[in-house]
Formats: structure tokens, sequence, C-alpha cells
């Protein structure tokens, strides 16, 4: 019993998982001991490292960034994106160059089948993800990105810009649904993110927004992916 729990302990610890005393141990550091020991050979020394960067996140989030673009364990990964997610906007602009870029599960093809979850769904891209749960302030970073043309970015982009619309109601306004709609219109042979863009809707409860996933449902079929988002935001924006 004793030797699995021992083999357990060294499996988080593979994994990043650091105790507290080595994050207590790493508080006193400087920014550039702390750049150091984010490179240690250690996950938890990475992990402890990370989360001790908070203190100066607006000057780390470069070399967090470059940590994370590279990094396997997964409580290390947790810590940075934990760090990241307190910056300020100039930290969210240096985050979009690395939207679409680091190895996760984002969507390269439409699913089969629509999302059955009656809320908003987490970005899969993990820094989209993290650019979602910032600070409301950070949303003209989105905006920018969706007004771009580096359609890898647009994709996580417009993931974060909905789930972030979704949670803060201040933001659910027209102008910010336009940007939706522009998305509309000038992808509209992109099946992939106009579903994207369908899940965005969601967000918004006017009027322009259930015109167009009427529209959308009245030209696809039970069959397509696109009719069934488009049923799923126009029911979410029906409970409200």
């Amino acid at each position: 019993m004793k030797h699995n729990l021992k083999s357990d302990l060294y499996k988080l610890k593979d994994r990043g998982l650091p105790l507290e005393e080595d994050i207590i141990s790493l508080r006193d550091k400087s920014l550039e001991e702390l750049i150091c020991y984010l490179n240690d050979d250690d996950a938890s020394v990475r992990t402890s490292a990370a989360i001790n960067l908070k203190y100066h996140i607006n000057k780390a989030a470069d070399y967090l960034l470059m940590r994370l673009s590279k990094e396997s364990s997964l409580y290390t990964k947790m810590a940075i994106c934990e760090t990241l997610s307190e910056g300020n906007i100039d930290t969210a602009r240096k985050m979009t160059e690395y939207l679409g870029k680091i190895a996760s599960k984002q969507y390269k093809k439409l699913p089969k089948k629509v999302s059955s979850k009656k809320s908003y769904p987490i970005p899969r891209d993990i820094i989209a993800r993290t650019l979602a749960k910032m600070n409301a302030d950070i949303l003209p970073v989105l905006i920018e990105v969706l007004q771009g043309d580096d359609l890898i970015k647009i994709y996580e982009a417009a993931d974060a810009f909905g789930y972030m619309c979704f949670y803060n109601e201040t933001l659910q306004n027209e102008k910010n649904l336009e940007y939706i709609i522009n998305i509309i219109n000038k992808y509209k042979d992109d099946k992939l993110l106009i579903w994207k863009s369908l899940t965005c809707l969601s967000a918004f409860n006017f009027l322009k927004s259930r015109d167009i996933l009427n529209s959308f449902i009245n030209k696809y079929g039970y069959e397509d992916i696109l009719f069934w988002e488009a049923m799923r935001s126009l029911n979410i924006l029906n409970r409200k």
C-alpha cells in the first residue's frame, strides 16, 4: 500500500503537481530566477515557478507562452494558464499570437453531432480557453483577431469571444453582435467558422440573432450540423 502511494505521488510530481512548500520556497525569488526555474527539468519546479510568476505577469508573459508551447506536464500547463489569465490587455495581445498554434483538441472539421450542453462550450484551444476567462477588458484584443485575416486565429478567437460575451451581460450588446454577423457574411462558405458563429449567437438575445438562426434552420435539413447548432442556440435564447 505504501509503495502504491509513493508511486502515485511520483506520478503526480512527474505531471507537475507541486507541494505547498515547493511553491513557498520560490516566493521571494527574482523575475530572472523564476524564469530559470520555469525551464527546470523537474515539472513540479516549473509549476511552482509559473504560480509565482503571477507577481510579475506582465513582464513574464513571453516566457510563460514559450514554455507553454512546449510543455507536456498537465499541472504545469494549468499553472501557466492560470497565471496568464491574470494578465492585462498587453498580455492578452501576446497570447493571441499563439492561438491555434499549441497542439490541443481544436476542431479541424465539423463535429458529427451538436453539443448537449445548455451553456456555452469551453474553448478547446488552450490559449482561447485562457483568454475567454480573462477580464472583459481584453475583449478588444479578440475583436482585433476577428477583424484580421488569419483564419487559424479567427477559428479559436471566435470561441473565446462567444464564451466571454455569454458570461458577461455587459458585453451582450448589438455592437458586439455585429462582429459575429460580419464573420457570417464574410466567411459564408466556411462551414466550420459558420458553425462556431452560430454558437456565438447564443450569447446575444436580439431579434437579429434570432432571425439569422431561423434562416439557418430554414436553409438546412435535419441531417446538417448547422441546422442543429442553430436550433441549439435558439433554444438557449428562448430560455433567457
